[in-house]
C-alpha cells in the first residue's frame, strides 16, 4: 500500500511540476500584458489547464476571464470561459450548473453569430443529457450540433457528433442505430480525410457496438485500433482507449487482461490527475482483485474512496464560491435596478412617505419572483413532456417501417403458399393414382403420372422459393443492418417495395385503390448499396406517396429507374429513383423543411417526422448519393394532377459498370 501512494505521489507532483511551470509562465505574460482581450485569452488557457485535474482552479481562472470579458463587451471571450467552466463543473459533478452555464453561453453565441461556439455548446448539452440518460434530450442537441458541423464543414465536428449519437442509441439499447452511426462517423472521417487521431473516440463506440453483440473479436480489433492512435495524445485520450478494454475484458473473465488495462488506464489518469477516471479505474481494480487478492482490492476501493472525497470537497467549494462570488454582479444589478426604482418611485410619490414606497416596491418584487417561480415550474413541466414525446416518436420510427410491410407481406406470402398447398394436394391425389396404376402393372399410365408429379414438384419449389424470398426480404429489413454493402439488384428491390407498400397500405384502408406501376431500366448493373437501407428509403418515399394520393381523383403512383450521369459533378453515372405521384403536391413554405427531424404534414397520431430525415442520412451520408423533391405550388383541390416527385441518386462504381 505505501509503494503505490508512494507512486501516486510522485505521479502527481511530476505532473503538478509540469502544470505549474506553465502556470507560471501564462501569469507571468498575465502581468505584461496591455491589452484586456489578451488578458482574457490567457485566463481561458489558464482555466483550460485546469478544467481536468483542478477544475476549482479552472474555475477560478474562467470566472476571472467571463468577468473580463462581460465588462468589455467581448462576446467571444464570455463563451469560450463559460465553456470551459462548465467543463470544470462537469469533473466537479455539478452537471446542473454546467447546463446552466452551456445554456447561457448558446444564447449568447447565438446572438452574436459565433456558430462555431454554438455548435460545440450544444455537444457539450448533449453530453449533459446522455450522463443522465435522458436519451431523447441528447439525440436532440447532438442533432443539433451536427447540422451545424455540416452546414460548416466543419468535418472533425462532424465525426465527434455522429460517434456521440452512436455512443446515445448504444446506452438506449439500439444497436443497430448505434452501429448506423458509429460506422457513418467512421466512414465519413475517411471519406473526409480527418485526421486519424481524432477517430480514436468512434473506433472505442464500434468495440463496445460490437461488443454487446458478442461479436468479441470484432470488439477487440476496434478497442486496439482505438488504443493505437490514443497513443500520440493526452492522458485523458489515453484513458478513454484503455478503460473500454479493461472493462471488456472483464465483462468476458479474462481477468488477467482486465488487470493489465485497468492498471494502464489508472497510470494514464494519475500522471493526469484525473480525479474520476482515477476512481474509475480503482473501482475496476478493487472488483477484479476480490476474486484473487481481497487485500489488494481493499486498498484499490479507499483509493477510489479517497479521490471521490477529494472530488466532493472541491465541488462543495466550487458551488459556495460560485453561490458568494460568481452571481454577486448579478444581485449587485438587481440591487442597483431595484435602488433606481425606488428613488424613482420616491421622486413620484413623495407625498406617501418613504415608508409606503417600500412597501409597495416589496409587493412588487415579491409578486415578481413568484411570476418567475411559476414560469420555472412551467418550463420544467414543458421539457418533460417533450423528452417523453421525443422517446416515443423515436421507438414509432424504428417499428414503423416493419410494421407498414407486415400487411404486404401477408398478401404476397399467401399466393405462393396457395399455389404449394394446391400443388400439394394433386401431387397427393396422383401418388394414389400411380399405386393403383402400379398394381395393375399399367407402366405406361404409371409413368406419364410421375411426369406429372415431377412437373408438380417443381412447381412446388418455385413457389417454395418465392416464398421463401419474400420471407428474406421481411429478415433483411428488419434485421439490424451490418452496414456492409452489397451488390443488389435495384430494379427487384424497388417492384418488390412497391407492391409490398401498395398491399400494406390496401390492408390499412380496405376502400383504397391505386394506379400504380414501374418503368425500369433492364441494362442498369447491380450496385453497391446497403440493401436494408434502401428499402427502407423505398418504402418510406412509396408510402408517402399513396398516403398523398388517397383522396384523389384517379390515383396514381410510379416508380422510374434509369440509368444516368451522376449529378454530383465527380464524373462516372449514378442510378436515378424517381417515385412520383398524382397527390396535391407540397406547398413552396414547407419544401425547405421535409427533410427536417421531427417535421410532418400527416395527421396527428399518423407520423413521427422522423421517415424523410432519415431516409436522406442515408442516402447522402450513408451511399455518397443525392435525394431531393420536385413539386409544383400545391393547389388545395383534391383532382389530382399536380404531384409530387422524390428523386434518388445513387452512384454507381467504376468497378460496377458493364
Amino acid at each position: 500500500m505505501k509503494r503505490l501512494f508512494s507512486l501516486i505521489f510522485l505521479l502527481l507532483t511530476l505532473n503538478g511540476v509540469a502544470q505549474e511551470n506553465i502556470r507560471d509562465s501564462l501569469l507571468q505574460e498575465l502581468r505584461t500584458v496591455q491589452y484586456d482581450s489578451s488578458r482574457i485569452w490567457l485566463l481561458y488557457e489558464l482555466a483550460g489547464i485546469y478544467r481536468f485535474n483542478r477544475p476549482d482552479s479552472a474555475i477560478y481562472y474562467g470566472k476571472k476571464a467571463w468577468e473580463l470579458a462581460r465588462r468589455i463587451n467581448h462576446p467571444a471571450g464570455e463563451v469560450a470561459a463559460l465553456r470551459y467552466m462548465a467543463i470544470s463543473h462537469i469533473t466537479l459533478g455539478n452537471d446542473g450548473k454546467a447546463l446552466q452555464l452551456d445554456l447561457e453561453g448558446i444564447k449568447l453565441a447565438d446572438q452574436h453569430g459565433l456558430l462555431k461556439d454554438k455548435m460545440i455548446l450544444l455537444n457539450h448539452v448533449g453530453g449533459i443529457y446522455l450522463r443522465s440518460r435522458v436519451y431523447a434530450q441528447a439525440l436532440t442537441y447532438y442533432k443539433a450540433s451536427l447540422l451545424l458541423a455540416d452546414s460548416s464543414l466543419n468535418h472533425t465536428w462532424n465525426v465527434y457528433n455522429l460517434s456521440d449519437l452512436g455512443e446515445t442509441f448504444m446506452l438506449e439499447g439500439q444497436i443497430d442505430s448505434a452501429q448506423y452511426y458509429s460506422e457513418l462517423s467512421y466512414d465519413y472521417a475517411l471519406r473526409n480525410n480527418v485526421d486519424k487521431s481524432e477517430i480514436d473516440g468512434t473506433l472505442a463506440n464500434l468495440g463496445k457496438t460490437y461488443q454487446k453483440q458478442g461479436k468479441n473479436e470484432m470488439a477487440v480489433s476496434y478497442f486496439l485500433q482505438s488504443l493505437r492512435i490514443s497513443n500520440g495524445k493526452d492522458r485523458i485520450d489515453k484513458f478513454r482507449s484503455t478503460f473500454p478494454l479493461a472493462e471488456f475484458y472483464y465483462e468476458i473473465n479474462e481477468l488477467d487482461s482486465s488487470k493489465f488495462y485497468a492498471r494502464e488506464s489508472l497510470n494514464h489518469a494519475l500522471e493526469g490527475n484525473l480525479y474520476r477516471s482515477i476512481i474509475q479505474s480503482s473501482n475496476l481494480l478493487s472488483s477484479i482483485y476480490k476474486k484473487s487478492d481481497t487485500e489488494q482490492a481493499f486498498e484499490f476501493k479507499e483509493m477510489a474512496m479517497a479521490y471521490q472525497d477529494s472530488l466532493y470537497n472541491l465541488g462543495r467549494q466550487a458551488a459556495l464560491e460560485d453561490y458568494i462570488n460568481f452571481d454577486e454582479q448579478e444581485r449587485q444589478r438587481e440591487l442597483d435596478d431595484s435602488k433606481a426604482e425606488f428613488q424613482s418611485q420616491l421622486r413620484t410619490n413623495a407625498f406617501l412617505g418613504s415608508s409606503f414606497t417600500l412597501i409597495v416596491i416589496a409587493i412588487v418584487l415579491y409578486r415578481s419572483n413568484r411570476a418567475k417561480q411559476r414560469s420555472k415550474r412551467k418550463i420544467e413541466v414543458a421539457y418533460e413532456r417533450l423528452q417523453n414525446t421525443q422517446t416515443q416518436l423515436i421507438h414509432s420510427e424504428k417499428m414503423a417501417s416493419l410494421g407498414e410491410l407486415t400487411a404486404g407481406i401477408a398478401h404476397e406470402i399467401q399466393n405462393p403458399l396457395n399455389f404449394v398447398n394446391n400443388f400439394s394436394d394433386v401431387n397427393k391425389e396422383l401418388i394414389e393414382e400411380l399405386l393403383n396404376e402400379m398394381k395393375k402393372g399399367n407402366v405406361a399410365e404409371a409413368e406419364i403420372i410421375g411426369k406429372d408429379i415431377l412437373d408438380n414438384e417443381d412447381k412446388i419449389v418455385h413457389h417454395g422459393k418465392r416464398a421463401e424470398g419474400i420471407v428474406k426480404s421481411m429478415l433483411q429489413h428488419s434485421r439490424t443492418s451490418s452496414g456492409g454493402k452489397e451488390l443488389t439488384d435495384i430494379n427487384a428491390l424497388a417492384d418488390e417495395y412497391l407492391r409490398l407498400a401498395y398491399h400494406g397500405f390496401r390492408a390499412k384502408d380496405k376502400s383504397f385503390n391505386a394506379d400504380f406501376k414501374t418503368e425500369l431500366d433492364e441494362s442498369l448493373p447491380k450496385i453497391s448499396v446497403v440493401p436494408q437501407d434502401i428499402g427502407r428509403v423505398l418504402l418510406n418515399l412509396i408510402n408517402n406517396a399513396f398516403q398523398a394520393v388517397k383522396d384523389v381523383d384517379n390515383p396514381e403512383v410510379l416508380v422510374r429507374i434509369r440509368r444516368m450521369d451522376s449529378p454530383l459533378g465527380a464524373g462516372g453515372s449514378a442510378v436515378e429513383i424517381r417515385v412520383k405521384d398524382n397527390g396535391p403536391g407540397i406547398p413552396d413554405d414547407i419544401k425547405e423543411k421535409i427533410f427536417q427531424p421531427f417535421f410532418t404534414t400527416k395527421p396527428t397520431g399518423e407520423g413521427t417526422g422522423l421517415g424523410l430525415s432519415l431516409s436522406y442520412d442515408i442516402v447522402t451520408k450513408g451511399h455518397g448519393g443525392e435525394l431531393k423533391v420536385e413539386s409544383p405550388p400545391a393547389s388545395g383541390a383534391s383532382k389530382g394532377g399536380i404531384g409530387t416527385e422524390f428523386l434518388v441518386s445513387l452512384p454507381i462504381q467504376k468497378n460496377q459498370q458493364l
